[in-house]
């Protein structure tokens, strides 16, 4: 008996119950019987409520049993494994509306370029039902493929006409735009009006309306790197000061202290956990939000794991574990690494207790270097691709005109200066003079170029010609849409790119506020003729921020590229830039000035 079997057998109807409110499975794309659905997530539900209730049975009788004065932090614990049944339920029930809502963003950003293809073949003399068949073997529109292939079994598995299960593909899928563009192109048809004029008709206000969303996206995108950055700056520094206020108020009173960080748990808590957190629910937030490409080359995270993990592994321990925990000095190579960050802060200047801050900073940038140069790399040999493929596809439009074919006119453009996009265009002439197919020349492209837009023109052009769709009118469709992309592409950089000063900004004042605020609250201490352990203090607060302005950065990066992996180059930026905030520290820290002339003691 399978899982699922016997689910539906243990809970029976209670399963329909629950599946009510997750929503139409059919449509996510989740291919398993309601009722079993719902069974399966009461079972995830009772096993985890079990394992939770055990295991935080267990930890309060050890916490019991070992400290007699606990601390509230350390129920927490118990608390959270409580709460984990009721999260997986809530996950379960929300996750096929999680899927509906992927894919209904995911075929948003690649109706546009599936329309194109299907206007651009239509010219050809390609029905757009044979059009999609084609796309389901295209990578590039991965969820439109999946869909190319639900039409194909509906159409020779169940014996649907095409135009049919076109309607019925259209009716079921929760994209607005490929509903109304599919149940546009069977009435046309039905009616017996001009597909052709349809399908071009339809995909231009599709781009349209995609740039204008492009537009209202990128006030969102401020607008969300506004109230992050307010957060990010305000809770911390509200929270610091609170802590300093604290430590203050405990050295001037004796036995003074409790508040919400009497205990330093509850500050470890709030600065290592919770504002990582914080930053990493900005990133998902804006992944959601910010429009994208379906693919996305994930290999500089690649290289971000296989080379971050080893160097952080082996520097953070010696530049800044081994400052609290003095053991690890005793131990090779550790006990060398602290001691050239001892060295490093002593000709800096600084005093006591910024050496973990600097040995966080160096370990990070050092971590980043690798993924920062790969990214680096990439950028310079995809600058310019998009855009040089327009100028490519415009002058092929006009040789064309001229009565060439389509082949000749890409080998008489091949010597044409394109920019990064030349030698691939060379590349394409002389397999073409070769003989080679389109689909193998096509094959060796993608495998070249990394962007994705120039990848789906290029199988735009290559697909057209193919079918003997190379006419000037079909080429000049795809220009035309061409630029609009392009167009779109520039609108979404100018309304992104300016956000990023804000990291920056952020930033400076952040590191410049949380110094000043330490030595303000020691020289006032020192008026008042107490002491503080400013070394210790620096030691406890300034690392999370060194955490928190990388974790800056990546959001930085995000919302102005699009990619989390652009944010490794700001985030190593903004570590330097903050460096050099920390190293001209004794410059702006300031004290408060006596009055009256008396001398403090």
């Amino acid at each position: 008996m399978s899982i699922s079997s016997f689910a539906a057998w243990l809970f029976g109807p209670l399963g329909d119950r629950v599946a009510k409110m997750c929503g139409d499975l059919e449509a996510s794309g989740i291919r398993i019987y309601p009722r079993a659905y719902g069974s399966i997530v009461l079972l995830a539900t009772l096993i985890t409520a079990i394992v939770s209730v055990a295991l935080s049975s267990i930890l309060i009788v050890s916490y019991s049993l070992i400290v007699v004065n606990i601390g509230f932090e350390l129920y927490l614990i118990p608390v959270l494994l409580l709460c984990l049944p009721v999260i997986v339920f809530l996950l379960g029930v929300a996750w096929p509306r999680m899927k509906i809502s992927s894919i209904k963003a995911s075929l948003s950003s690649e109706v546009p370029y599936a329309a194109a293809y299907t206007a651009v073949m239509s010219t050809g003399g390609i029905s757009p039902y044979v059009s999609i068949m084609r796309l389901s073997r295209v990578p590039l529109l991965p969820t439109f493929s999946e869909t190319a292939k639900l039409l194909d079994i509906m159409v020779r598995g169940l014996g649907y006409d095409p135009v049919t299960a076109l309607e019925e593909i259209g009716k079921k899928l929760p994209s607005k735009e490929f509903r109304e563009l599919l149940l546009g192109y069977a009435s046309t048809l039905k009616t017996g009006g001009d597909v052709v004029h349809y399908l071009l008709r339809r995909t231009e206000l599709l781009f349209q309306e995609r740039l204008e969303n492009l537009k209202l996206i990128g006030g969102r995108l401020g607008q969300l790197m506004e109230v992050y950055i307010v957060f990010a700056i305000l809770l911390l520094l509200g929270i610091y000061t609170i802590y300093a206020v604290q430590m203050s108020i405990g050295e001037l009173v004796a036995g003074a202290g409790g508040g919400i960080f009497g205990n330093i748990m509850s500050f470890i808590l709030f600065s290592y956990a919770f504002l990582p957190f914080f930053s990493i629910l900005f990133l998902w937030l804006i992944d959601v939000v910010q429009p994208k490409y379906p693919m996305e080359d994930n290999s500089p995270y690649i290289v971000f794991a296989a080379t971050a993990t080893p160097i952080m592994a082996l520097l953070i321990p010696g530049f800044c574990v081994s400052f609290l925990a003095p053991g690890l000095k005793e131990i090779p190579p550790f006990n060398f690494l602290s001691g050239f960050i001892t060295w490093l802060n002593n000709y800096l200047g600084l005093e006591r207790g910024y050496e973990p801050s600097i040995g966080l900073i160096l370990a990070l940038s050092i971590a980043s270097l690798p993924a920062v140069a790969y990214r680096m790399y990439i950028n310079f040999k995809e600058r310019g691709m998009d855009t040089g493929f327009a100028g490519f596809l415009r002058d092929l439009v006009e040789i064309r005109k001229s009565g060439l074919s389509p082949e000749k006119c890409i080998i008489s453009l091949s010597e044409r200066n394109y920019g990064n996009l030349s030698k691939h265009i060379k590349t394409m002439a002389t397999q073409i003079s070769w003989g080679i197919s389109h689909a193998e020349i096509y094959r060796t492209f993608s495998k070249k170029v990394r962007s994705w837009l120039t990848k789906i023109s290029m199988f735009l052009l290559l697909d057209a010609i193919e079918v003997g769709g190379g006419t000037p009118e079909t080429l000049e469709t795809l220009a035309r849409f061409n630029e609009s992309i392009i167009l779109m592409e520039k609108e979404k950089r100018s309304e992104l790119k300016p956000l990023l000063m804000i990291p920056y900004i952020g930033t400076g004042v952040l590191v410049v506020t949380v110094i000043a605020l330490l030595t303000f609250f020691r020289s006032m201490l020192l008026m008042a003729g107490r002491s503080m352990a400013f070394g210790d203090l620096v030691q406890l607060l300034l690392p999370p921020v060194i955490i928190h302005v990388y974790m800056m950065g990546l959001v930085g990066g995000k919302i102005a590229y699009g990619e989390t992996s652009s944010g490794f180059f700001h985030a190593l930026m903004l570590l330097i830039f903050t460096l050099a905030t920390i190293v001209l520290a004794p410059y702006y820290s300031f004290a408060p000035v006596p009055t009256g002339g008396g001398k403090i003691g």
